[in-house]
């Protein structure tokens, strides 16, 4: 865990290792980002205090990262993701 401002960060990876894609939700902004087959995302947390940074729950199709502050998503090079990026059409397959 790294310093901002004088208050802690953590980052957490997420892996999708399956072959569908999978929604990563960031609660609780019900931000919505989809992970394609073999993409890794970061989970930044910040401004958690005494707090959690996170706390995970994992469905078949879906993770969601429930964050104890403030948060958002990065690729692994740190280029923050905007929500809704990957996001299948409609009636596209995303079953596991």
């Amino acid at each position: 865990m790294t310093e901002v401002d004088g208050g802690p960060v953590a980052r957490m990876r997420v892996v999708n290792s399956g072959t569908a894609m999978r929604e990563l939700i960031l609660e609780p902004y019900g931000g919505d980002h989809w992970l394609r087959p073999g993409e890794t995302f970061v989970v930044v947390a910040y401004g958690f205090g005494d707090s959690e940074p996170f706390e995970v729950e994992h469905a078949p199709a879906t993770v969601t990262v429930n964050l104890g502050g403030h948060g958002y998503v990065t690729d692994l090079h740190g280029d923050e993701i905007d929500c809704a990026h990957g996001r299948p059409a409609t009636g596209e397959e995303t079953t596991v």
